[in-house]
């Protein structure tokens, strides 16, 4: 009997090796043929040895007609038949796509005791993309132990890979550890070296080894990019600048690079241009990775901030649309909205933030309240501020003493960070006696105090007289400082210019304890049912042209109008180099002071000993006769400044370490 083959002619059987046509068809991947062969063989009696029942077996698996099961251990042991396997079956299914069916057979093989480290490895790789990351593991340690010596440079980087995407990070670690150097052609391994150590927030580590990495032998942006993270989360930015540049002049590029370059450049390049680096290496790498959410949103930060809101606005509604549930930049992008007045989609957008972190404290019902008031909206705004206030009243204690000595117990709510902390200690008198623990306690505490302070001003109304208690006895200090300012222009007014500074929150009762007709700028809606939002001047709810006017009225009523110049509702603030650092300032007080001709002063609430609240106030200069209004900005900021950076090397507690000042700090 003969069999036809799929080119019509007759498939001839040899009596003595009748099998030797159909193992001869199915190594040549001919299976279907291969198959028809082995049949006409079979039919005229011939019976196949183990080694064609496995041929026969990948035939049909290859051709839909049989499963792998049909491929057992025991066949294999007796065939013998690692090699036809790999070369016939396990091959030819991972090109295919079909890993499942070859990791079945790689079971197989290794159930026969037949496998050898390359079996290993490959099983290795297709449980990892079933992200069987145990089974993985296991696989490539024992395809390094076959090989002797780690591996090689494939197993090590399974071996570290696996354990990393498998979250048994300290174990990768230990074997990127364990490696005294990286051969400098061996780029994965490098790359997976980085990530690693990146993952594991070994900073300093991942850092040391990119600054080895010569970057003339890059050559994929890959590495490149774990090279520019690696040193600029370890806070080396010019060195991660240097590197990432160089790289991109030798060709490479990509979304990674161009990501952690622009990180590199917003955290540490050169003051005058590190806003416009930044965003041209994140408009580059959107070119490569639209869709990336970090630097979409960067990017519409960055923009926001230099005071372009409709060239921001695109790239914050793509990332809110990436991922909604991003608070700040869904407050970025409906602060964006508000700028650009588009009140009415600010007021949407606030609300929709609302509903996705309804937990989220009253940070954003704040913000939320100015947004639809300045809409028109201005009853919700008020339902929407009393809730808040309500919430926060049922968390308050029964009287203040009770709630500021509580502080203490709470520091570690205080949720400050390091980097401020840091700059703050680096300003302190050299005289201070404090060791780093206690001052650090004491400045904790002193954030919590201001914060408190205001939590009682707006929640506890008809209480505000327990906190009007604890003014020190500088009544008569302070009425004279007022008179005396009074006094340098008449009719005029004043203007007190703090900053986010010690008891921040207690100067408008300060003001009003001494009986002083007083305005003040705040962010607080103007809605705020309480009697201290009578005296306030809303940046939250009104343009900066309606707040300017509101300010010159004031004073043309003779008010001190008290405004904090380091604060701004308005993200594109400007900012000024302060002490090694960048500040955010304004000259609207400086500026009011010489157009106006009214006098004004630096002033703050302090907190004295025995949690009892005092005042630094110190006169800024008045304008010269002729003086133009940039020479007079320039004196007064020059005395603004000197009078902070001398504040602020005094007690910990009057810090504060928040906002203003402090909000670029981190």
């Amino acid at each position: 009997m003969s069999a036809t083959l799929s080119s019509g002619e007759p498939a001839i059987i040899d009596k003595d090796q009748p099998f030797a046509l159909a193992e001869s068809l199915i190594r040549d991947a001919r299976w279907a043929d291969g198959l028809a062969a082995a049949e006409a063989a079979q039919a005229q009696g011939a019976q196949p040895d183990a080694a064609l029942r496995l041929l026969v077996a990948i035939a049909r698996l290859q051709t839909g007609t049989g499963g792998a099961e049909a491929i057992t251990a025991d066949l294999l042991l007796e065939a013998g038949g690692r090699r036809d396997l790999r070369r016939l079956a396990v091959s030819p299914l991972l090109r295919a796509g079909r890993h499942d069916e070859a990791g079945l057979l790689l079971d197989q093989l290794v159930a026969a005791d037949l496998a050898q480290a390359d079996d290993f490895t490959q099983r290795g790789g297709i449980r990892a993309r079933q992200r069987r990351w145990d089974e993985a593991i296991a696989d490539a340690d024992r395809a390094a132990e076959l090989t002797g010596a780690g591996g090689g440079t494939i197993a090590m980087v399974s071996r570290i890979q696996y354990r990393q995407q498998g979250g048994r990070i300290d174990e990768a670690l230990a074997l990127v550890r364990d490696l005294q150097q990286v051969p400098s052609a061996e780029e994965r391994l490098t790359a997976i070296m980085l990530a690693v150590y990146l993952r594991a927030e070994a900073f300093e580590e991942a850092a040391a080894l990119a600054a080895k990495v010569d970057p003339e032998i890059v050559e994929t942006p890959g590495l490149a990019g774990y090279v520019v993270q690696a040193l600029a989360r370890a806070g080396r930015y010019q060195a991660a600048i240097k590197a990432g540049e160089h790289l991109l002049e030798m060709g490479l590029d990509g979304a990674m690079l161009r990501s952690h370059l622009g990180q590199a450049w917003l955290a540490g390049g050169a003051l005058a241009d590190r806003a416009d680096k930044a965003a041209a290496h994140f408009r580059a790498g959107l070119e490569f990775a639209p869709n990336d959410i970090q630097m979409n949103a960067a990017l519409g930060d960055i923009l926001l901030r230099a005071g372009k809101v409709e060239a921001a606005l695109p790239f914050l509604a793509r990332t809110c649309e990436l991922q909604p549930r991003l608070a700040q930049v869904r407050a970025l992008y409906a602060r964006a909205l508000k700028q650009a007045g588009r009140l009415e989609e600010a007021a949407a957008s606030f609300r929709q933030l609302l509903t996705l972190v309804p937990g989220d404290g009253g940070r954003w019902q704040r913000f939320a309240a100015g947004a639809l008031a300045q809409a028109g909206h201005r009853e919700e705004a008020a339902d929407l501020f009393d809730a808040y206030v309500a919430k926060r009243r049922a968390a308050l204690p029964g009287t203040f003493d009770e709630g500021l000595q509580a502080l203490w117990s709470r520091l570690d709510e205080a949720k400050i960070p390091q980097g401020r902390l840091d700059w703050a200690w680096s300003m302190r008198d050299p005289a201070c006696v404090l060791d780093r623990a206690e001052w650090e306690r004491r400045a904790k505490w002193g954030h919590l105090a201001d914060h408190y302070l205001l939590d009682w001003l707006e929640c506890r109304d008809e209480q505000v007289h327990e906190a009007m208690l604890h003014f020190a006895d500088e009544l008569d200090y302070l009425e004279d400082f007022n008179a005396k300012m009074r006094a340098m222009a008449a009719g005029k007014g004043a203007i007190y210019a703090s900053a986010h500074i010690g008891a921040m929150y207690f100067g408008p009762l300060s003001l009003e304890l001494v009986g002083e007709r007083s305005r003040w700028l705040a962010s607080t809606p103007s809605v705020a049912r309480t009697s201290y939002a009578e005296s306030l001047i809303s940046t939250s709810d009104q343009t900066d042209t309606q707040v300017a006017r509101a300010f010159m009225r004031a004073l043309g009523q003779d008010n001190i109008v008290v405004v904090v110049v380091d604060g701004a509702i308005n993200l594109a603030a400007p900012r000024i180099p302060f002490e090694g650092r960048e500040v955010t300032y304004s000259q609207f007080a400086s500026r009011m002071a010489w157009r106006m001709g009214a006098p004004s002063a630096f002033v703050a609430p302090v907190w004295r000993p025995d949690n009892r609240l005092g005042f630094v106030l110190e006169a800024l200069p008045m304008p010269e006769p002729d003086e133009t209004a940039n020479d007079y900005a320039n004196r007064w900021q020059a005395a603004y400044f000197g009078h902070l950076r001398q504040f602020l090397a005094g007690e910990p507690q009057n810090l504060r370490l928040s906002g203003g000042i402090w909000r670029l700090i981190r």
